[in-house]
């Protein structure tokens, strides 16, 4: 099992994805910890995990945009399991949706907020234990494609954020054995997209609303598909990989040979494209 004896925390882990990655690591061996906002939620998500895998599993409640709740929510696993070793930062929100004129600022803020400052206020918590046990796997999430998202503003701006959070962040770690990648998941059929099509075409954009339409149709990429690269960021297998964000539906990263190498390189990475003198011309 390539996650045996591993302490796992997935916040987001109630439903959607963080549920799906939650139950990929328990059946490789995790103890797994679920926190999300809603209490009910996650204990159920926690229950069908331990049902289906045998394993124990925790569900706690826990909003990341309040520091407090964090540190209540390590202490306990500390007290109960032992130190985190692998962290999962899934928990995520759209906010407002439509054009920014129209946005409540105070919503957008908050977006923000849950997105970007609620995952650093994970990892912040998360760096001191990891240290102290030499090592370390962080999986953060990235969202939003990679060019402009119009009537997304605040979910691209925290989404965009975490990019360069994980390179930084992965070069500032590497050294103490400490491994932070993020994840690309791809059109994943979630509640996301349940609140998109709820907007309605006017807020969202009459495009994009019917390729969302398609995609709830279609089945939408496969959450599993996060969950396995999930597994691969967790495990020894990609121990020396820092700073990428990994597409899971079109990258071949278990064929990554020179991780040390990769994780100085461009590759993975938000770039501008410059000519060979760092400059731009048409």
């Amino acid at each position: 099992m390539k996650l045996q004896n591993q302490i796992i925390l997935i916040t987001g882990g109630g439903r959607g994805i963080g549920k799906t990655i939650g139950l990929a690591c328990a059946r490789e061996g995790a103890k797994v910890v679920l926190a999300a906002r809603s209490k009910a939620q996650v204990e159920q998500a926690a229950a069908d995990i331990s049902k289906e895998t045998g394993a124990r599993v925790l569900g706690l409640a826990c909003d990341v945009s309040n520091g407090a709740q964090i540190e209540a929510l390590f202490s306990r696993i500390e007290n109960e399991l032992g130190t985190v070793t692998g962290l999962v930062c899934a928990a995520g929100i759209y906010g407002p949706i439509g054009p920014f004129e129209t946005n409540s600022i105070e919503e957008w803020v908050h977006a923000v907020d849950v997105n970007l400052l609620g995952t650093a206020r994970t990892v912040h918590r998360a760096i001191s234990g990891m240290k102290a046990r030499k090592g370390g796997h962080i999986v953060l999430f990235s969202g939003g494609g990679v060019a402009a998202f119009p009537n997304f503003s605040s979910y691209v701006t925290g989404k965009g954020g975490i990019w360069r959070f994980t390179e930084t962040l992965g070069a500032e770690l590497a050294p103490h054995g400490i491994n932070v990648n993020c994840i690309a998941p791809g059109a994943v059929n979630t509640q996301f997209l349940e609140e998109l099509l709820a907007a309605g075409p006017e807020r969202v954009g009459k495009d994009f609303y019917e390729k969302s339409l398609r995609q709830k149709e279609e089945g939408g990429a496969s959450p599993e598909k996060a969950a396995a690269l999930a597994v691969y960021l967790l495990s020894d297998e990609s121990t020396g990989l820092y700073g990428k964000n990994l597409s899971a539906l079109w990258d071949d990263y278990r064929n990554i040979r020179d991780k040390a190498a990769t994780s100085r390189s461009d590759l993975y990475t938000m770039r501008r494209v410059v000519t060979p003198e760092g400059g731009t011309r048409v």
